[in-house]
């Protein structure tokens, strides 16, 4: 459970209004609107950048649209469409923009220049946030992994070197006030003050750097007194400093080590009525409870607000997460694209050292896609009710080497620890998910992150056999189709042609005048058997050019016009890029509505409109024929 003062610190984050200030948009904070609809994205910055206020633009904005929201900073997907980067970027008045691509795909992403930097996925929270710091011109000091402004703690933390330092210091002040100071004591002074000066310098803190400040401590109170010794405040910092770092207990430990260290001089001053039994227990308590309470101020400054955080951030990388795989994961028409795509997806998300994709044919599961696997084609599940196969019917679990079969142990090489993801659509199993168990403390969020993966390529997978099978009878009804056309076209003709020939053969010489008739009328054969198979030609070319949609549409309307028939009319209006797959499935609409038109339809005119707006295309073919009857319309 996350506790309430941290969901409302967090959720503070989203809705804290603007004062007034001094930002380059003319509003208190510096304004980052985001047009990338990365939930993860949105979070980090809202927790590591505080000072500035982040707006969403809403799907598919213009630039000018988030020009108008007064931007300082715009942080946009290369991959988003339309991606309004490139009218972003131009003119003076430009705000700063950074471009988010996915590091799988970065080296195949085309990236404008002109951008002022670039976030890759997945998202290093660090590099994140000192990225949109500088982008912005924010200063100030970052956390050193993290790249977010310090915490209390971590101000406290930055402050034990100069506080061991000034303890020194003070020391000094007490060494000169008191008696003629000794030459062994200048000496072990200018051993501390070289010490702390270290320590000073080498900024990052270890468990040896803190057993060596309690050494330190330990020799200078057993050199210089024990309890009444001028270097108590450097062993005060020290237990406190400790505590803070290391926790409660360590500091506890620091204190009690230190005061053993001088436990020969405190018997003998208590002996010699030097010090009372009053002093003697203060000085026993005094640094193991300032040890402690270092460590408890660690805690009420940090553990259970970072705690919470954890919790916070951990959930939003899966919410990242599975929002990069419903929406990258491609509507893949081929089952090996498909498994292609999990892994790539698991290998990103995850960070497994291994994974493959198992699909299921006629109750054998074999592999289809993979990596870092030892022997992926031996690595077979027949058996549905143990090892990788009692996965089939449950939910995404762990399944460790011990359980599986040995050939598949083998197969998969020497990792320990798997998790597995059932694929099922409607109840049907597709396949199997399987990832190398790539971080033993997030098994929960990595099983839901990859059962949500199985869930989606379990439809991707049924998809693709879906169209596998309609291709099939696509393919038959094509070569049907091809058959009648060339048995009521070119095959007609060439009959016609071979009876013709066959009747000048048989009636031997025969006047020149009508030699020429029979030709003119043979040649008109031929002429009709050729544009019947130059028709044909035609109607195949289906892919769509590097000219776009418009340009091969605009082409294949012109191979038609040339081959007589109804006047065809082409009107296109805007233009707009689409993936390559859609682009060919509105080509191949294209040619059968028009094929269609002029084999049926008796029209005089056929007219085709194209028009492009944003991210939506709008076909329309229409001729001036005689339609389709009604009784067939109703059927």
């Amino acid at each position: 459970m996350i506790p309430r003062d941290i969901v409302k610190a967090v959720n503070s984050l989203e809705s804290e209004p603007a004062i007034a200030g001094v930002a380059g948009n003319g509003s208190a904070r510096p304004t980052i609107v985001l047009v990338e609809p990365d939930p993860y994205l949105g979070f980090l910055i809202r927790l590591h950048v505080p000072e500035a206020t982040v707006l969403e633009a809403p799907v598919g904005a213009t630039a000018e649209q988030i020009r108008a929201m007064t931007p300082d900073l715009v942080v946009a997907g290369v991959e988003t469409q339309p991606s309004p980067i490139q009218d972003l970027l131009a003119g003076d008045d430009r705000p700063r923009v950074l471009a988010v691509v996915d590091g799988a795909r970065a080296s195949r992403t085309t990236i404008p220049s002109a951008v002022d930097g670039i976030l890759a996925r997945p998202f290093v929270p660090g590099e994140l946030t000192r990225a949109v710091r500088s982008a912005l011109g924010l200063s100030g000091p970052l956390h050193e992994e993290t790249g977010a402004p310090p915490t209390t703690l971590e101000r406290a933390r930055s402050w034990l070197g100069p506080a061991r330092l000034a303890a020194v210091a003070l020391s000094a002040v007490l060494e000169v006030a008191g008696a003629q100071v000794s030459a062994r004591r200048a000496t072990i002074l200018a051993l501390a003050f070289g010490y702390v000066t270290i320590r000073l310098l080498l900024r990052r803190p270890s468990i040896v750097a803190d057993g060596a400040d309690a050494a330190v401590a330990v020799a200078l109170l057993a050199a210089t007194g024990g309890e009444l010794s001028n270097y108590l405040p450097f062993a005060i910092v020290v237990c406190v400093g400790i505590g803070l770092t290391r926790g409660p207990r360590w500091g506890a430990l620091s204190g009690v080590v230190i005061e053993l260290g001088s436990l020969v001089i405190l018997i003998n001053d208590l002996s010699n009525h030097r010090v009372g039994p009053r002093e003697t227990t203060a000085w026993i308590l005094l640094l193991p409870l300032l040890g402690v309470t270092g460590g408890f101020a660690s805690r009420v400054w940090h553990i259970p607000q970072q705690e919470g955080l954890d919790v916070l951030v951990e959930a939003n990388r899966v919410l990242s997460s599975l929002y990069r795989i419903a929406r990258s994961l491609p509507g893949g028409l081929e089952i090996g694209t498909v498994a292609d795509a999990a892994v790539q997806e698991i290998r990103d998300a995850m960070r497994s050292s291994a994974a493959a994709v198992l699909i299921q044919e006629a109750g054998t599961y074999a592999v289809v896609s993979s990596y870092g696997l030892r022997d992926p084609s031996s690595l077979l599940v027949r058996d549905p009710t143990a090892g990788l196969g009692s996965v089939i019917q449950g939910s995404a679990t762990v399944v460790r080497r011990e359980e599986l079969h040995p050939d598949n142990a083998a197969a998969l090489g020497d990792f320990d620890c798997w998790l597995v993801a059932p694929m099922r659509h409607e109840g049907i199993p597709q396949g199997l998910l399987l990832a190398a168990c790539p971080d033993e403390h997030r098994h929960d969020s990595n099983k839901l992150l990859l059962q949500r993966l199985g869930d989606e390529v379990a439809v991707a997978v049924e998809n693709a056999r879906l169209f596998s099978r309609v291709r099939e009878i696509s393919i038959d009804e094509e070569r049907r189709r091809l058959a009648r056309e060339l048995h009521d076209g070119v095959a007609q003709a060439l009959t016609h042609l071979r009876f013709e020939l066959d009747f000048m053969g048989r009636h031997g010489v025969i006047k020149a005048e009508q030699v020429q008739k029979e030709v003119e009328r043979l040649s008109r054969v031929v002429a009709r058997a050729s544009n019947d198979v130059r028709s044909m030609i035609t109607g195949l070319r289906s892919s769509v050019s590097a000219e776009g949609l418009t340009g091969s549409l605009r082409s294949y309307l012109s191979d038609l016009r040339g081959l007589g028939g109804p006047e065809i009319v082409f009107e296109t209006r805007g233009e707009v890029r689409l993936r390559p797959d859609i682009e060919a499935e509105i080509f191949r609409i294209a040619q059968e509505a028009v094929s269609n038109a002029m084999r049926h339809a008796g029209a005089e005119q056929v007219k085709v409109s194209l028009i492009a707006a944003a991210t939506q295309v709008s076909l329309t073919v229409e001729d001036d024929g005689s339609g389709i009857p009604k009784r067939r319309a109703r059927k």
